[in-house]
């Protein structure tokens, strides 16, 4: 696999958890000046010869609220990854959006322009909750919004969710879960609340007046998770993300199996063949960088084999196929067993992983633990 990550950081406004490289209040003169240089970057690292030869197997415009542009910007950054002529025939290209970005027409103009994947930052489907997290959505701009963009043509449709949102009962949980699965959809990414140090929820934490989630209530909401949408038909192939079948996300993937990828915009990462790189995280400091060299890298790492074994067996581990000893060795070039010694069997008698096939991965008793369990095996 070999995907491109595209960055539009604009927001209307910033959620209280949020800590991505996001860009708030910017004006028009602003917005067509880091579009156009997003498109001389995008064009400078297309043509690169190491590019060359590769085809493109997704392509991901994440934000940021991507849908911040009008259609015809958002048509014009795709046709400039089009003209390279490396992306896939079937290709997987998916926009970010969230619900009050879009309406019916805009809808069918992404669609037409070639995105085929929508994912939605919907968070919750529950009001009280919605406002809590600071969103300008409400659970019924996003019941239209899926019922227009399947009316538009969208046959691939994601929505992300939040949990352990603190003064939200397991009960508000589980009806999200339970209207979002009474949706036409096709993958629900599940991820539990985070608080960031520098964002507002993390200085709320820092003073006291947030408390977060406990790690039991964590995982009983985790837990309410794997069993509606499971029984919904969609099945859970990484910790946090379910599908129905076919519909697994081809650019997370590649992330999640080491494979390469290209950067454009500010904060995006990159890598390839263990070289890791990313971009300034300041938009406007993004634009003139560009202006001065054609892109806006301004560090990278190249990563030792251990440190890529590492990174593979934990991010594989999260993944319900897991991960193939075998396959890494040839890939790597390192005897993987030397690594994972004695840990191996112990954490098999233990039942928190299984092999079968010839691969590792985590057992429905790991799941809940998957970081510790990996750091035991790589320990």
């Amino acid at each position: 696999m070999f995907g491109i990550y595209v960055h539009i950081p604009f927001c209307a406004r910033r959620c209280p958890y949020c800590d991505f490289a996001i860009h708030i209040g910017a004006r028009a003169d602003f917005v067509d000046a880091y579009v156009a240089a997003l498109e001389q970057e995008l064009i400078h690292e297309l043509q690169k010869p190491e590019v060359q030869g590769r085809s493109l197997t997704s392509i991901f415009l994440g934000g940021g609220t991507p849908t911040f542009l009008g259609d015809e910007a958002l048509t014009a950054l795709l046709e400039r990854i089009f003209e390279s002529n490396i992306v896939a025939a079937d290709a997987e290209v998916t926009i970010e959006a969230n619900p009050e970005n879009l309406n019916p027409v805009k809808l069918k103009a992404l669609r037409a322009a070639g995105f085929n994947r929508l994912s939605l930052g919907v968070q919750s489907l529950d009001d009280e909750a919605l406002r809590y997290l600071g969103r300008a959505h409400r659970a019924a701009d996003v019941e239209r919004v899926v019922c227009e963009a399947r009316e538009a043509g969208w046959d691939n449709i994601s929505l992300d969710l939040i949990y352990a949102v603190p003064q939200q009962n397991r009960e508000a949980w589980q009806r999200t879960l339970r209207q979002s699965v009474r949706l036409p959809l096709t993958h629900i990414s599940c991820y539990s609340l985070t608080i960031e140090s520098g964002t507002p929820f993390g200085k709320r934490a820092e003073r006291g007046t947030l408390l977060p989630v406990c790690d039991d209530a964590q995982a009983d909401q985790m837990q309410d998770a794997q069993e509606i949408l499971e029984a919904a038909g969609m099945m859970r192939y990484e910790i946090s993300n379910y599908a129905r079948s076919g519909f697994e996300s081809v650019h997370n993937q590649n992330y999640w199996f080491g494979g390469d990828y290209l950067a454009a915009g500010c904060g995006a990462h990159g890598h390839k063949d263990g070289l890791r790189w990313w971009n300034e995280r300041d938009a406007a400091k993004y634009v003139e960088l560009v202006k001065l060299q054609g892109n806006a890298r301004i560090d990278e790492e190249q990563l030792t084999p251990r440190q890529r074994l590492d990174e593979m067996v934990m991010l594989g581990l999260r993944t319900r196929a897991g991960f193939s000893p075998q396959q890494i060795e040839r890939y790597l070039g390192l005897n993987i067993m030397s690594v994972l010694g004695d840990a191996l069997p112990r954490l098999i008698q233990q039942n928190w992983i299984e092999e079968v096939d010839g691969r590792i991965r985590l057992t429905a008793h790991g799941m809940p633990i998957a970081d510790a369990v990996a750091l035991q095996l790589l320990t």
